[in-house]
């Protein structure tokens, strides 16, 4: 806001529309605050459970990690993510993405060639890259989420803290301004009277 603001009645009009468009806007930030730290906290157990899915899964896969050390086949060559679904939602004005689906692609395997275990090693793979996949998804929203409660939190303590008080302030101060107008005018009003009633009675 200026510092310089024109002390007339247009002005303090206007300032009090300002006013009144601000503590309208202002409960409404305040509320996609509140959404928001809700939709972090979802998106934060999301995340907890996909880590701790994806930990249990790499303690499994290590207990047998000496037999899918053999040269018989490479895994990491044997699977690979095809295509990764999701879907766009909107909360509380940010879009983040959530999973749908998700399809590999896999090299033919010779089961005369291949040990039993690469079936499951396949399978654990392909869940264990799942649960990876979930998870960036989840850390981005949680990212985009993030940055658009900050921008909520500065909306909202600009309005509380800075647009309200000075408008309030600049209202008040035209306020007092006009009424020592006003009551100068109508001191001077009075005098002017009185010195026509004195010149009146003298003549």
């Amino acid at each position: 806001m200026a510092d310089k603001i024109l002390m007339n009645k247009n002005t303090l009009a206007a300032l009090k529309n300002e006013l009144k468009g601000y503590k309208t806007a202002l409960p409404v930030f305040e509320m996609k605050e509140q959404q928001l730290k809700e939709v972090i906290t979802s998106i934060e157990t999301a995340v907890e459970r996909l880590q701790i899915a994806i930990e249990a899964a790499d303690t499994e896969v290590k207990q047998w990690a000496s037999v899918m050390a053999e040269p018989t086949v490479d895994l990491g060559q044997q699977v690979s993510v095809s295509e990764l679904k999701t879907k766009s939602r909107e909360i509380a004005g940010v879009i983040i993405k959530q999973f749908v689906d998700i399809s590999f692609n896999e090299s033919e395997i010779d089961y005369f060639e291949t040990p039993l275990w690469v079936d499951d090693a396949v399978e654990a793979i392909k869940d264990q890259t799942t649960n990876q996949e979930m998870l960036r998804l989840e850390y981005k929203n949680l990212e985009r989420v993030r940055e658009e409660l900050a921008e909520a939190r500065r909306m909202k303590n600009a309005l509380k803290e800075v647009f309200i008080p000075e408008t309030q302030h600049n209202i008040r101060k035209i306020e007092i301004y006009l009424g020592d107008v006003e009551r100068l005018a109508i001191g001077c009003a009075k005098l002017v009277k009185k010195k026509k009633q004195v010149k009146s009675e003298a003549v």
